[in-house]
């Protein structure tokens, strides 16, 4: 009886997220604010991959996920302190763990944000953020671990500090949110750290940090997972409004979900 719930939720989980995100490449707005009528837009398309270390007994399979997904995401400057934005996730995936296999497609993520810088000088910046994320009916294909059943909302403060522009570009953000899930899923601690490097006028070295913690006041059998990303890519800017991002994302640490890797590849405009 135990094996079958175990079974039950298992596949409950994988067919119904968020990641944990991420500045640009993940949809994550910076401290600094656009500028008033300015139109950031990025899309991304990624291939993550995570593979158990051994079988379900007494099944020999190792448990595989894979998914394909395409991002979109924008801002736009309302004014010269406040911006609104929001993501669009929708992807394709599979599952198998020797008891059961499954494949979906559908939208993983979507997410409206409001923004409102409180502070900016020369080096600095402050802010503050209120996303929304849309409730699990409308998500489809996520894997193991991550099933949401209501809807999400996310209060953020948000810093970064210029260290020196010569001989080339340092900045750092450092972000830290609590996420309240309305549904049987637990409350999330979210907390992002991002060095930015530019060696060269049109190349930027991007090493971002991401830390979910569940708070583990889930009911029923929601969601309830800890993880540590970390994501190195490289931003090339090939013309005056369009750049292009590649790069990974590793799973470093992780509780109560199947962790794995992301290769992705994107491009940046601004208008």
């Amino acid at each position: 009886m135990s094996r079958q719930r175990g079974l039950r939720r298992l596949s409950s989980l994988v067919c119904a997220s968020i990641c944990v995100a991420a500045m640009a490449t993940e949809g994550r707005a910076s401290p600094w604010s656009r500028e008033d009528d300015q139109l950031f837009i990025s899309s991304r398309t990624d291939y993550f991959i995570a593979r158990s270390d051994a079988p379900i007994p007494p099944s020999t399979v190792l448990p595989r996920f894979e998914r394909v997904e395409t991002h979109a995401y924008f801002e736009f400057g309302v004014t010269k302190r406040a911006m609104v934005g929001g993501k669009l996730i929708y992807g394709s995936s599979t599952y198998v763990d020797g008891f059961f296999a499954s494949a979906g497609s559908g939208f993983s993520e979507i997410e409206v944000f409001a923004q409102r810088q409180i502070f900016r000088s020369e080096r600095h910046a402050l802010g503050v953020s209120l996303t929304a994320g849309a409730p699990i009916p409308l998500e489809t294909g996520v894997r193991p671990g991550l099933h949401s059943d209501g809807a999400d909302l996310e209060a953020r403060v948000l810093y970064g500090r210029d260290f020196f522009a010569k001989p080339f570009k340092v900045y750092a953000t450092a972000e830290a949110g609590y996420r309240r899930r309305f549904g049987d899923a637990a409350d999330q601690i979210r907390a992002d750290v991002l060095l930015g490097i530019e060696p060269v006028k049109n190349l930027l070295l991007l090493t971002q940090v991401f830390s979910t913690v569940s708070l583990r006041n889930e009911d029923l059998e929601g969601a309830d997972y800890d993880v540590v990303k970390v994501q190195p890519s490289l931003v090339w800017s090939f013309s005056r409004r369009w750049s292009l991002q590649a790069g990974v994302t590793h799973e470093a640490a992780g509780r109560n979900l199947l962790r794995g890797d992301a290769f992705f590849v994107g491009f940046w405009t601004v208008f």
